[in-house]
């Protein structure tokens, strides 16, 4: 046992004199030594990431966060934190703190001012068929609460998932009916209203269609897009098309046949990963008439013009691969400090030799 005791003292005895040894040693004096193994923890935690290069030539390292620099003066570490630092925090805006309820929130999307833009293009073509009855109290003028009493009903219509239902049974006295819609206006004034609903003057329509597709809804739709005036977006978004469900006549009117609806009006939008709340949209209406809404419909000036609202913030995008390609990849990355995941097809040009 003693024995054993005094070669643990022994054993303690030289680790001793190797650590006097080894505080001893000053490296920084010697301009010849050379650190060859070199380990450098980053914590998985950390909110950025650094790119460290190690040369052998440099004495040591300082701080992961400083480039330091060889005899060359070639930055031995990269802060490449720039790319990911989010700017603007997600969330609601001032602008629209003070919504309060469902209806507060619903008024910052469709405000008085647009209300009474489609209460008064509403009216004149209600002036305009008025001729058509015989009685002039069957086509009186609307105002701002029935035109939002009607936008209420197609509302409950839709939470009832009555698409399919005929008009008729949602007006019946049956008592299995529904009785908000007979309620608020006859099934009559309904039909008219929806017949006559307008978002644009129909005097000056032929005159704005001469360079614009959109002009029947131009100005209810650039109105509602700034909705991403009053919400920032979280750091992971995405940019897709849905394809809204409409059989009617339309000149731009889409197929696809392997979406669930496959006529309708195609729409670009971008998208929180998170919250699901569109931040911008533009609808694909062909190739405009020369003049102010004539733009290119290629996949990477669609996904340029779609990132305009989080351009130089630092944020990610998601992309299929019908929008990828590597110089978009890169210019994103280079001019808009935004990165990118998409799927890449094999055939698309300039792809990457490894795949």
């Amino acid at each position: 046992m003693s024995d054993n005791i005094q070669n643990v003292c022994n054993w303690l005895d030289e680790t001793e004199e190797d650590n006097l040894l080894y505080d001893s040693d000053d490296t920084d004096a010697d301009p010849d030594f050379v650190c060859t193994n070199i380990h450098n923890e980053i914590d998985s935690e950390s909110d950025t990431d650094v790119d460290v290069h190690i040369n052998p030539s440099s004495s040591r390292i300082n701080n992961a966060s400083v480039a330091s620099r060889s005899r060359s003066g070639s930055p031995l570490i990269r802060d490449n934190s720039s790319y990911y630092l989010v700017l603007h925090l997600p969330g609601v805006k001032r602008v629209a703190r003070d919504a309060k309820s469902i209806i507060d929130c619903w008024k910052l999307f469709f405000p008085d001012m647009v209300i009474d833009e489609i209460v008064k293009c509403t009216n004149i073509y209600l002036t305009k068929i008025r001729t058509n009855f015989q009685r002039e109290r069957n086509c009186l003028d609307t105002t701002r609460e029935e035109i939002k009493a009607l936008f209420g009903l197609l509302y409950l219509a839709g939470v009832l998932r009555s698409n399919y239902l005929n008009l008729k049974d949602l007006w019946s006295d049956n008592p299995l009916s529904p009785e908000y819609f007979r309620a608020v206006m006859s099934l009559k004034r309904f039909y008219l209203l929806l017949r006559a609903l307008r978002f644009d003057d129909i005097n000056t329509r032929t005159e704005r269609k001469m360079y614009d597709k959109l002009s029947a809804i131009r100005m209810i739709f650039d109105g509602f897009v700034r909705c991403q005036a009053l919400y920032t977006v979280g750091e992971n978004c995405t940019i897709d098309e849905m394809l809204e469900a409409f059989r009617g006549r339309c000149s731009f009117r889409q197929y696809i046949p392997n979406k669930p609806n496959k006529y309708g009006i195609k729409i670009q939008a971008l998208v929180d990963s998170r919250t699901f709340f569109t931040s911008n949209m533009e609808i694909y209406v062909g190739t405009q008439p020369d003049g102010p809404f004539k733009f290119e419909n290629k996949p990477s000036s669609i996904v340029k013009r779609m990132i305009t609202p989080i351009s130089k913030t630092g944020r990610n995008i998601t992309i299929d691969n019908w929008y990828t390609s590597i110089p978009l990849v890169n210019e994103l990355l280079e001019n808009h400090n935004l990165t990118t995941v998409g799927t890449l097809r094999k055939n698309k040009n300039k792809s990457h030799l490894a795949f």
